[in-house]
């Protein structure tokens, strides 16, 4: 069931209880977390947070910590399966799910309040309860004689396989693509808003959860400006206050080019995932693309390969506005956006597209444990004082978008992006220097995405890499991701592992990623190609 009131029917509910927190790994979860831990912490709400990244680490999170628990919050897992047939809670324990993964699980939606879903996006087309639910009871009748009973019978299952062949056409389209809704930080900060909460903390989360969306290209453009309109509101009206003594979180234009602050110009050009595919950098030409666009953006190269606080001020100051004036001439996308920047008394200011590269980093770390990543990703949120974990998660997420770019450059310049009927795909080789830096959905599909622009985004895109134990990540991007990033790889993929007899893992929390043997990925990418010809 959906909740109308995130503060009555959710917070005050909570409110002196132990509550166990479940959270996802990804960014906007992350950033949800940090800002639910500082409500918990005014309130004196005692937690125990439990990251996990699959059904089987949520399940099992929830088995050792469940012991005298009444309430459960899950941030971006849980939503898509059904909580109660997996987790076989008992009666009494409620469980609050904020998940921006759709579509929500119709048994969590029609639930009588044990799952209590906090927020209900406007894209779910939701069917209705009669159309999905049949009462066996109500066709049982009283045994009857003669011919009027036999065509009572045939009517009945007649009825009856008409109604299953109507929900069989609700659920296919209700399931068969998967999305992202509202960023649940941006869905935290409502809450915070509510019991008069907000401060630079809150809306630094919440800035890093929303710009993840954009960053991952996992939300339609028109619908990330509807979820960001609010936060805007509330950092313009923060802007205006008295209170800035440490931290204050404003909207700027700035260059849609991560850690280039961090970084040299030319670095920056080179690994930016908006515009480094277009630059064509795996041909012979693309050095010579690079040095253009610098001689037409007036920076020399000495200055645009310094670190970026080396270079000339003046330089520095026009950057924006050079690169806008040549980016038309060499075909590049307008390479400023609206951002989020948190500005800090003698302190250069950190982008919240950078911190989201950064939390990226942190949680796939190939020489980081997941459970120490993510409580550094957390730590990287914080907006006073030195933070040493955000340092860390830049430098790493430099490595890493190296990575991305080596690995796509190399794919793309050998003719490794194959077709495969309906789709392309690339595989990652064991061995590979970049396949560590890879193994993760995370950086993976930044290189899908770095791949599919390259080449124009007009088809679906598989990419896989090595994991251990001999078996794979696959995960699928849909055509035209930037503009509808509704994926059918999902459901795709599903029928795909019941044809094809592979051991497919579907644990993830995306249903448009899994796991499975090396050895059965090419008969699995034959039923695949079989099942979307």
């Amino acid at each position: 069931m959906f909740i109308e009131d995130i503060r009555n029917d959710f917070y005050n509910v909570v409110l002196g209880n132990r509550v166990l927190l479940l959270v996802h790994y990804d960014v906007d979860a992350i950033c949800a977390c940090k800002i639910l831990q500082d409500l918990f912490k005014c309130d004196n709400i005692s937690y125990t947070l439990v990251p996990v990244g699959g059904i089987s680490e949520l399940k099992t999170a929830y088995d050792e910590n469940n012991e005298e628990i009444k309430y459960v919050v899950l941030v971006n897992c849980g939503g898509t399966i059904d909580l109660v047939d997996i987790l076989q809670p008992e009666e009494d324990v409620v469980f609050f799910v904020l998940d921006s993964h759709k579509p929500t699980d119709i048994c969590n939606v029609y639930s009588d309040g044990q799952v209590r879903l906090i927020y209900k996006d406007d894209e779910e087309n939701i069917p209705n309860f009669d159309d999905i639910f049949r009462d066996e009871e109500e066709e049982e009748e009283e045994e009857q004689e003669g011919r009027e009973a036999l065509e009572a019978v045939i009517e009945r299952r007649r009825t009856r396989k008409a109604w299953e062949e109507r929900r069989h056409t609700l659920m296919f389209n209700y399931t068969q693509f998967s999305y992202y809704g509202k960023p649940s930080s941006c869905v935290v900060l409502e809450l915070a808003v509510r019991v008069s909460r907000v401060d630079a903390g809150v809306l630094w989360g919440a800035a890093v959860g929303g710009s993840a969306q954009a960053a991952l290209a996992v939300r339609p453009p028109a619908r990330r400006l509807l979820d960001m309109e609010p936060l805007q509101r509330h950092v313009a009206a923060a802007s205006r206050g008295d209170d800035q003594r440490y931290a204050q979180v404003v909207v700027d234009k700035d260059l849609n080019l991560p850690l280039y602050r961090w970084w040299s110009v030319e670095a920056a050009l080179r690994h930016a995932p908006l515009i480094a595919p277009l630059l064509k950098l795996h041909t012979a030409s693309g050095n010579a693309r690079v040095r253009q666009l610098l001689a037409d953006m007036g920076f020399p190269l000495q200055q645009a390969r310094q670190a970026y606080r080396s270079m000339d001020v003046e330089l520095r100051r026009s950057l924006l506005t050079s690169l806008e004036g040549v980016a038309p001439r060499h075909q590049l996308p307008p390479p400023a956006h609206t951002a989020l920047l948190l500005r800090r008394a003698h302190a250069p200011p950190v982008s919240a597209l950078d911190a989201v590269y950064a939390i990226m980093a942190l949680i796939e770390h190939e020489n980081i444990p997941r459970e120490e990543g993510f409580q550094l990703a957390l730590a990287s949120l914080q907006v006073c004082g030195e933070n040493d974990s955000l340092k860390q998660g830049i430098t790493a997420a430099k490595k890493s978008l190296e990575a991305v770019a080596r690995m796509s450059q190399s794919t793309l310049a050998s003719r490794g992006l194959m077709l495969a009927g309906p789709f392309n795909y690339f595989i990652v080789q064991e061995g590979a220097t970049e396949s560590l830096s890879l193994r993760g959905p995370l950086w993976l599909g930044e290189a899908a995405r770095w791949a599919a622009r390259a080449g124009g985004a007009r088809r679906p895109l598989l990419a896989s890499s090595p994991l251990s134990d001999g078996r794979c990540l696959l995960l699928g991007i849909p055509p035209r991701f930037d503009q509808e990033p509704r994926n059918l790889f999902g459901a795709a993929f599903e029928q795909a592992a019941a044809k094809s007899g592979a051991s497919v893992s579907l644990d993830y929390v995306d249903t448009s990623v899994v796991s499975l043997p090396i050895a059965q990925r090419a008969q699995f990418l034959d039923a695949l190609t079989a099942l979307l010809a």
